[in-house]
């Protein structure tokens, strides 16, 4: 079982191929509760490529429970759901502070 601010490793599509899947680092942003009813996990995903927009969050490694291995960020506003047989599993934990950080983003990626 996954938790809510976990950093994992997941089979996640391209968007202009969706056949195709890259493994890339991904937060689980769904909380426990919604997780145990069906098979399926809201992630953000998580790239080196940074954008630095209003809705994307940087890690640093102070935000985490284990050091990621490059500069990254968080993309709050391209939330997708996985299939938990897709993660191939977890990498690190979001700290507190950055967790809720990254749910106030993604609830503001919904406001107009």
């Amino acid at each position: 079982m996954y938790n809510q601010g976990d950093i994992i490793w997941v089979k996640y599509p391209l968007t202009e191929r969706p056949e195709k899947l890259k493994h890339r680092p991904a937060v689980v942003i769904s909380h426990e509760k919604s997780n145990l009813l069906d098979h399926d996990i809201l992630i953000c995903p998580i790239t080196s490529t940074l954008r630095k927009t209003i809705f994307s969050i940087e890690i640093k490694n102070s935000d985490v429970t284990t050091p990621l291995p490059t500069v990254s960020e968080i993309r709050c506003n391209k939330i997708y759901a996985v299939r938990a047989e897709k993660i191939i599993g977890k990498i690190s934990t979001l700290k507190t502070e950055l967790l809720k950080k990254v749910i106030k983003v993604v609830c503001m990626s919904f406001k107009g």
